[in-house]
């Protein structure tokens, strides 16, 4: 049997490609597998989680764009809507077979996919995303279990997230403290991704984690309650350079609560993961990730410059974010202005020689001008972007 913590991230995905002729467009078919528990027998919804999951493996794979997703035989995801941006776009989807085996369920689909000709060419870097601890609004609300750690935890599995379906993003880091979303998150986020380095800001607060209790009926008298937890993480994704806020909306499960309510649950185990309970959060973080990436994806990245010479640059991305020896940068400023009703405006001040890469590590380069000229007027916290 597959392991519980696998299920929605680590899924075997078997992939077929079948040309169709006749065509102005070129179709082309991605055949992938899901899986998913069964929680209190409910196979229906087990059955609606693992085609999703499917699905969503195919169009990470394909790169597509889905605008609808059409009917499915036996009522599987009847009336459902998927929405993905990205580069294609799915005609139709199949149901191939499904399969049950103890509380698991797999679901094979088949999805005719048309990619597009046109790419987002701001895609090829990485775009790196900073975050902090997740603090919890309510406290008393973690007493049932004393989860009072998880909002150091849940960024940890954010990034698992990040590792497993993002293609556009990940985690730059997790600074190791609590920040509350408040009025002021752009300057939250422009002094944080200033701190930390990333282009984007994720500032994130639990807001319920609370849980309600029903009693077994008379004739059920030797069953024990049954406890059902609600889970919202209020999001915010913020331009770590001019404060834009671009997401901002929380993301809300609830499933029962499995563990016995007079004990400590630790909420960095594989038991509290694998529980249906961690299992319904980690479909949010996966939805969070996804979310993301589909936001950032055709913005440009860029990278800050961390130290500056009439010689040579150092920037703060390098072969984690997609760089490789050779590119060709341009160096900008940014400036921010006021007009007369008191908008904040900014101006991109672009630098005149282009830069190029010419020393590679990991998560940092060094750039020099292309033709030779000094690179002079350029200070720590410029830019570099690929444009």
């Amino acid at each position: 049997m597959v392991p519980v913590n696998t299920l929605f991230s680590l899924l075997a995905v078997a992939l077929s490609l079948c040309t169709l002729c006749s065509f102005q467009a070129q179709a082309i078919w991605f055949e992938a597998s899901g899986q998913a528990v069964v929680h209190n027998g409910d196979k229906r919804h087990a059955r609606k989680m693992a085609t999703q999951e499917a699905l969503k493996q195919a169009l990470m794979f394909a790169g597509a764009r889905v605008n609808s997703v059409q009917q499915l035989v036996d009522g599987l995801l009847q009336d459902d809507r998927l929405e993905v941006r990205a580069g294609g776009e799915v005609n139709k989807v199949e149901l191939i077979h499904e399969n049950y085996q103890g509380d698991i369920v797999t679901v094979a689909i088949r999805a005719d996919i048309f990619p597009q000709e046109s790419q987002c060419r701001a895609s090829d870097y990485q775009k790196s995303v900073v975050t902090t601890w997740f603090p919890i609004r309510n406290k008393q609300q973690a007493t049932l279990g004393q989860l009072y750690n998880i909002g150091k935890d849940l960024p940890r599995q954010l990034h698992r997230s990040f590792s497993a379906t993002s293609q556009h993003a990940n985690i730059h880091s997790v600074e190791n403290f609590y920040v509350t979303p408040g009025n002021d998150l752009s300057r939250q986020a422009t002094a944080l991704a200033r701190k930390a380095g990333g282009q984007f800001v994720l500032l994130a607060e639990i807001t319920d984690i609370s849980n309600q209790q029903s009693d077994p009926s008379m004739l059920a008298f030797w069953k024990d309650s049954e406890i059902n937890r609600n889970f919202t993480l209020d999001v915010h994704l913020i331009n770590g350079m001019t404060g834009e806020v671009l997401i901002s909306q929380p993301f809300h499960t609830q499933s029962d609560w499995p563990f016995d309510p007079h004990n400590t649950v630790d909420t960095a185990s594989n038991t509290f993961w694998q529980s249906s309970y961690g299992s319904a959060i980690r479909q949010q973080l996966d939805d969070l990730a996804q979310r993301i990436d589909e936001e950032i994806a055709c913005l440009p990245a860029h990278g800050r410059v961390l130290q500056s010479s009439h010689q040579q640059l150092s920037i703060d991305i390098g072969k984690a974010h997609g760089v490789s020896l050779g590119d060709r940068l341009k160096v900008f400023k940014l400036n921010q202005f006021y007009d007369p009703m008191g908008n904040s405006h900014y101006q991109y001040q672009v630098h005149p020689v282009e830069v190029q890469v010419t020393r590679l590590s990991l998560r940092s380069s060094v750039v020099e001008s292309v033709n030779g000229v000094p690179l002079a007027n350029i200070q720590p916290n410029d830019f570099v972007s690929r444009r």
